[in-house]
């Protein structure tokens, strides 16, 4: 790394992924007559699958951080609430629309979020389709594949709040962008919501941790 610290396990996997298949596409060029990472040997870094306990948020840390999106951008705690209590994926957030969320049978229990595929902010012409809206399927699935992901009853209380305020977009989707210049509040363009957005959001607040 550039400050001379040694680059941690995913690092370096990830970025030998990218060199190596930078490599194997100049050998279909015909640029290289060989892929020259097979026949040099490596021994990759071990990882460390234990959690790191400072890393992760605690039940206090994560109702006080929704606590403060609700007094400041409500529209949002749903969304961040996905990824805290269901650990779903922004883009899969993006995506979730009101048919995808099965509420419970009884009141207080657990409901289920029937995700079908994720929604992604793209370039002008990087995506497969016109416009810088691109629906994708889920990662690491096949296109048609659903994933099934438990619904606790915490959040299939945010979730009821959220369609009980803010109507979703044309297509359906739960959460799209609802603010305007200035942060003023506007009626729905069906746009992503920008990271820096929820990312403001999620870092909104500060909290000391209990270890």
């Amino acid at each position: 790394m550039k400050d001379g610290k040694a680059a941690s396990p995913s690092t370096v996997a990830r970025k030998r992924a990218v060199f190596s298949g930078a490599l194997k596409y100049a050998v279909e060029l015909r640029l290289l007559e060989v892929h020259p990472l097979s026949v040099v040997s490596s021994v990759a870094p071990k990882h460390n699958d234990e959690i790191d306990r400072k890393a992760v948020v605690y039940p206090e840390q994560a109702r006080a951080l929704l606590a403060v999106v609700r007094a400041s951008v409500p529209e949002l705690e749903a969304f961040l609430g996905c990824m805290y209590y269901s650990a779903l994926r922004p883009e899969e957030v993006f995506n979730l629309r009101e048919e995808e969320f099965e509420r419970p049978t009884a009141t207080g229990g657990w409901g289920m979020l029937r995700l079908t595929g994720s929604t992604v902010a793209v370039g002008n012409g990087w995506g497969d389709a016109d416009g810088t809206i691109e629906r994708r399927g889920l990662k690491h699935w096949a296109d048609s594949a659903t994933r099934d992901v438990p619904a606790p009853p915490a959040l299939v209380a945010l979730l009821d709040h959220h369609l009980a305020e803010y109507k979703p977009s044309k297509d359906g989707r739960l959460f799209v962008t609802r603010r305007g210049p200035g942060g003023r509040f506007v009626p729905t363009l069906g746009r992503p919501i920008p990271s820096k957005t929820y990312g403001k959001a999620r870092h909104g607040v500060t909290l000391v941790r209990p270890f």
